[in-house]
Order: C-alpha cells, then structure tokens, then sequence
C-alpha cells in the first residue's frame, strides 16, 4: 500500500492554506488510519497534516500512519481538550478551510468560535476517482467474496425462506468467507416488494414464480464490492419474463458502453434507449450506476445529468431496473473498472440464477 503522494495531491488543489478533512473515508485514503473517531489538519505550504486522535486510538493511529508512510503528525487530544481549541492550536490563526456539507452545525460553531473559517468544497471526491490497482484488488477480492456468498446462499433453496432469513444467511456468509464487513443494508426483495428500489427485507416469504432481486456487498480492508441478481424462483410470468430480457439487454447495452473518454450521461443513454423502444422508461426510476471505493456511492453518479468523463481505473457500477406496482421489479447489477478499451467486470455471478441453481451456476 503505497498513499504517501495523496497529501501532495490535495496540496496541489486551490484554497486556504490550513483545509480540515472530517468524512471517516477521508482520514483513511489521506493517511492510512482506519478509525472511525479522528480528524485531519492539511497544511497545503508543506503538504503535511495532523492527524488528531483520543487516547483510545493514539497507538493504533501511530502504528498505522507509518506502515503508509504518510507525512502526518499524530496529535493526541488531551482528556477535557476540544476539537477546537486543538486545531486553533496548530492552525496558529490561520483561515481553515471546511466542506460545509461535511460538519454539523454545532461543531461549526465551536470552531467559528476560534478560527476563521473559509467555505471550500471537497476536492477530495475527485482526487479518490481513479483506483490504484491495490485498491482494485481488494474491491475483486470483495467481489469474489460476494459471488461464492451467493451460491452457497442459493444452494441451501429460497423457497419459504423469509427475505430477513436470504438476507441473514448472506451477510453471515460474506463474514465467515473472509469480509470485515457487509458494503451497505442487504436488499432482498421478493415479488411485488421487488417493485420499492430499496425494499428492506421483511417476513414475507419467497414463493414459486417470484422473481428475489438480491443487492448487497462484502467490505475487505475498507474497500466495498456491490452487485445486484435477479433470481428465479420457480415459472415467471410472461409478463415478468419480459421485464428480466429487457433489463438483462438494458445492462448489457450499458456495461458495452463503458471505457475510458465516455460520459456517464453516455452510459445511461445506452441504457435507457433500451427501455425508450419497448415503452417502459417510466418504470425506470433511478440512475445506472456510480462510483465505488471506500464509499458506496462515490463520483461519478451515471445519470442523464452526467457530464463527468470515465477514466482509465476508475470502477463504477451498471445497474438498470424496472419496477411495476403489483408485479415486482427487476435489477441486474455488475462493477466494473474502466479501461482503455472498455471495462473489466469484477462481479462474476451469472445472470441467469434459479433456485434450485440452473445449469449454468453447476
């Protein structure tokens, strides 16, 4: 792991000289500590930073900042000391630069108190783009964890399992295979709660002829996978059928599209032509995909709105969906890293899953 020249890069950006880093994921791609309770003080004139951390991580955090390598001081606050007063101290008077979206206002106060400070807008959402491949190495390796999590999942039969059952299982699953943690609330949705995006998996049970659209992720060292699968249980409909082809042609169409130079609005635009020519858009109700790293949900967000240009180590998710109330809906979700000539999928599960398996998951 090798982060020592981030500090030089966020040097590099325009601002004050002091910028103060509060987001957990922040600290941790700026500096290598990987505690939740801690902040940062940037001073851009020397491209070195303070890392400021209680008692209960002060050890840790000396540990973990040489193993980076990282040009950062680590400063334990006293017991009674305040968040403020230890970064007046070392930002001697000097203007402090703060994303207001990342500070509540109490905390706000507190340091408006005794700083200066100056409105400056993250420049860390641009910097954290592009992977190195230590980083994409560990969202494959979250990935694969995902993938057997999965069919080990769907080996044990969905039929009369609950969605809090299928979701309970998966996590533990991802857990005992090896991730530290799960990348975000696991979905299952069956049915017609396949129609709600963000279904949180309920009692209802998982019947023949339902379609379980499955989305989770496992965590390795901080860094998240996240996939979504639509699963068969049983005969589907013949309406439902054509939900599923036209959402596995949409995901298709989107994933063709992806490589370095193109737009995220091109991205969606391919995705959403598919939906446009059989009449469904309508029943499309969120963007197709984003950024992925040690957030969930990072830039650039794949959207009509989407001007930002995908880059060459970049991984970023494809994942179209229809919804219909009454009949369910359908998602089929890949992440894949950006490439020159077009893109490599990390999420390895087939497409096409039943319950008991299909033949192509044996």
């Amino acid at each position: 792991m090798d982060i020592s020249s981030r500090l030089h890069r966020l040097a590099a950006t325009s601002g004050v000289e002091n910028l103060l880093i509060l987001r957990p994921e922040d600290v941790r791609w700026l500096t290598g500590f990987t505690g939740r309770t801690s902040f940062v003080l940037v001073n851009r004139s020397t491209a070195s930073a303070t890392l400021f951390v209680d008692g209960r991580y002060y050890d840790r955090a000396l540990s973990e900042i040489e193993k980076a390598e990282a040009n950062v001081d680590v400063r334990l606050l006293n017991s009674g000391e305040s968040m403020s007063s230890a970064i007046a101290s070392v930002a001697q008077a000097n203007d402090v630069g703060i994303d207001l979206d990342h500070i509540m206002a109490s905390r706000f106060q507190a340091l408006a108190d005794v700083l200066t400070i100056v409105p400056e807008p993250t420049a860390m959402n641009a910097l954290r783009r592009v992977k190195e491949e230590w980083e994409i190495e560990l969202m494959a390796q979250a990935a694969q964890i995902a993938d057997n999590a999965l069919l080990s999942v769907l080996a044990d039969g969905l039929i009369g399992r609950t969605e809090k059952q299928v979701r309970n299982r998966l996590d533990s699953v991802m857990r005992e295979s090896g991730a530290d943690d799960v990348s975000f609330a696991t979905i299952v949705a069956t049915g017609a709660n396949g129609a709600r995006p963000h279904h949180e998996p309920s009692e209802t049970q998982i019947e023949s002829g339902h379609g379980v659209v499955v989305d989770f992720g496992a965590e390795v060292a901080g860094y998240r996978s996240d996939m979504t699968r639509t699963i068969q249980v049983g005969e589907w409909s013949p309406e439902y059928q054509h939900m599923y082809n036209t959402v596995r042609e949409a995901q298709e169409a989107g994933v063709a599209v992806v490589r370095h130079g193109v737009s995220g609005a091109e991205v969606d635009g391919a995705v959403r032509a598919v939906f446009d020519r059989e009449g469904l858009e309508h029943e499309y109700v969120h963007g197709t995909g984003h950024g992925i790293g040690l957030y969930i949900h990072e830039e650039p967000i794949l959207s009509p709105r989407c001007e930002a240009v995908l880059q060459s180590n970049e991984v970023v998710t494809v994942e179209p969906g229809l919804y219909r109330g009454g009949v369910g809906g359908v998602r089929i979700e890949d992440q894949v890293v950006v490439t020159g000539t077009g893109c490599r999928i990390l999420t390895l599960s087939p497409k096409e899953l039943s319950c008991p398996r299909s033949p192509q998951t044996i």
